[in-house]
């Protein structure tokens, strides 16, 4: 380092190791539960509502999933027969996701959690989102819809 400077990601920046972060956010509260996975299957994503989500939330009342159009999400719907009656899906419009409140969320914790590590293999990256997750639900911040006027 040279004055001092902080080592930082090259302007070209390579991923070698990837994982798939399952995951669920309550906007209310803005805390959220993480389920890092080397794949989301269709069977991965059910496991993760019915073992995972469901049982943190089905106290809360009605659960409102919101999922953007990808079509691979309605394939894994299909695997979840009969479903839960306090559940409703809501979807977000084509190349909206944006409009998903768990995006920005996303956007914090990779801050939080994966920025200028070098993280060397996926176990790495897996633990160092539990740990920006567990971060964030100590600092929570609510993500407010706001009614435009």
């Amino acid at each position: 380092m040279v004055g001092g400077a902080s080592p930082r990601r090259s302007g070209r920046y390579h991923r070698s190791k990837t994982i798939q972060l399952l995951a669920g956010f309550a906007p209310r509260t803005g805390q959220g539960l993480g389920f890092p996975n080397s794949r989301k299957t269709g069977e991965d994503v059910l496991g993760f509502l019915q073992n995972t989500l469901l049982p943190r939330y089905c106290t809360h009342g009605k659960i409102y999933l919101v999922w953007d159009n990808f079509s691979a999400h309605r394939r894994d719907l299909n695997l979840w027969r009969p479903m839960p009656d306090n559940v409703e899906f809501v979807w977000t419009p084509t190349n909206a996701s944006w409009l998903n409140l768990i995006e920005p969320w996303f956007l914090v914790l990779e801050k939080t959690a994966l920025h200028n590590p070098d993280l060397k293999t996926t176990q790495a990256i897996a633990e160092h989102l539990l740990q920006g997750i567990d971060y964030l639900n100590e600092h929570p911040r609510p993500y407010p819809w706001r009614k435009a006027l």
